[in-house]
């Protein structure tokens, strides 16, 4: 598989139609129905770049932000994007803005840039070994994820 027939199957993830909660208590069907996972290969992370994923995301971004923009909600939505190295996907989802914690059991390192997590997910060996140091560990055995987060803001 040449790297553009790779990004051409989860293309249509840039388009996928968002589900936009009323309330706090929608948070839930928010995760379920807003989350994408990408998964690839030892020998296709060979051949991707971390540009390459860069764009991806770039382009579901304002993709959310656009369907953020057109819909009737007067609210924003929180933009979240991680490496689960317990399954080798990529993932991101998409949440409302009146949730102030991001859903997760776990420490969360928020980082500057998707291309630190993106990182993550193309460095790991998707077939053998897990890595335990994907993601650091901060003081102790507590373990800590890396979260790149975005607001997108209502325009």
């Amino acid at each position: 598989m040449s790297k553009e027939q790779y990004f051409k199957n989860p293309e249509e993830i840039i388009y996928d139609v968002i589900y936009i909660g009323s309330s706090n208590s929608e948070l839930q069907k928010e995760i379920q129905t807003n989350m994408w996972c990408i998964s690839i290969s030892e020998e296709m992370s060979n051949e991707v770049s971390l540009s390459d994923f860069h764009g991806f995301i770039m382009n579901v971004i304002a993709n959310r932000q656009n369907q953020i923009n057109r819909s009737t909600m007067q609210s924003g939505m929180i933009f979240y994007l991680w490496y689960d190295f317990m399954a080798s996907q990529l993932r991101f989802n998409l949440i409302s803005d009146s949730n102030k914690e991001l859903p997760f059991r776990c420490k969360i390192q928020n980082v500057s840039e998707p291309d630190e997590v993106i990182e993550l997910f193309l460095k790991s060996n998707v077939y053998g070994e897990i890595t335990q140091n994907t993601n650091e560990k901060d003081g102790g055995d507590e373990y800590v994820l890396k979260v790149y987060t975005r607001y997108l803001d209502k325009q």
